[in-house]
């Protein structure tokens, strides 16, 4: 009796540990497809959203947790599938003149203030610091290769702004920003971003609304994105006045010499 109770616990344990291992092995399955999945849809993403070259013009309106709003005009540039990019303030008269340039996807921002005339750098966390008093910082302006920046697993399918997308939890690579992760809603359709949520290792930082979809030059593309700043309780509406992909600018506006330089209709 002894021996056959014996047996049967025997039984019963292999039967756990082979189960326990189905299940390890399928969790492991599992997962290594959703990061396979999840690499595909970035690839996507970067295909739809990456623009040869652009020039475009923007209103950005910030609007502070008192319930401030300042509002700029700002004349844009980009080459090179937005690896280098250029703004200029144009209006208020108090900033025309000022300039961000973006090199190397991202990866460093030059900002040139014109009325005194001095030139700032912004490269590795220096990058998390507010782009002009926004709600955007320097590396949420960047426009580098998704599939460099992040690696990304798959977490489900849900509608946004009556659009279905896929959700994607985005964990930045080594050399990527400086946030936790991101999770990213991109549409299953055209497979462009309808939203961003930006995460530190304990909190919802910031999201990102991209709305109001055009169709420029057989382009299409966001034409209002409105970063909300959930721990400051502001917000930044960047909405495009003007915007074509026809021609490619001059390469010599994406260079430090450009900055201090008057550009033509500035």
């Amino acid at each position: 009796m002894q021996r056959d109770s014996r047996a049967t616990r025997t039984k019963q344990l292999i039967v756990r540990l082979a189960v326990a291992g189905w299940m390890a092995e399928s969790l492991f399955t599992a997962t290594g497809s959703a990061q396979d999945e999840g690499a595909l849809w970035l690839q996507r993403i970067d295909a739809a959203e990456r623009i040869p070259y652009s020039y475009g013009v923007m209103r950005q309106t910030i609007t502070t947790s008192g319930g401030s709003v300042r509002t700029f005009t700002i004349r844009t540039w980009s080459a090179e599938n937005g690896d280098v990019s250029l703004m200029t303030y144009v209006d208020p008269p108090r900033v025309a003149g000022d300039k961000i340039l973006q090199l190397q996807g991202g990866d460093d921002f030059w900002y040139y203030m014109k009325r005194r005339d001095v030139t700032r750098h912004f490269a590795g966390h220096n990058r998390r610091q507010s782009a002009m008093g926004s709600d955007f910082s320097y590396e949420d302006m960047a426009t580098g290769d998704l599939t460099e920046d992040y690696t990304a697993a798959v977490l489900g399918f849900d509608e946004v702004d009556g659009v279905e997308t896929v959700r994607l939890r985005c964990t930045p690579t080594e050399s990527g920003p400086s946030y936790d992760h991101l999770v990213l809603w991109a549409s299953v359709e055209d497979n462009l971003t309808r939203k961003i949520e930006y995460y530190d290792e304990q909190h919802h930082l910031k999201t990102l609304h991209l709305t109001d979809f055009h169709v420029v030059e057989d382009r299409k593309v966001a034409m209002k994105l409105e970063m909300v700043n959930h721990r400051e309780g502001s917000r930044t509406l960047l909405e495009t006045v003007e915007v074509t992909f026809a021609e490619e600018p001059d390469p010599s506006l994406f260079t430090q010499a450009a900055l201090s330089r008057r550009i033509p209709g500035d």
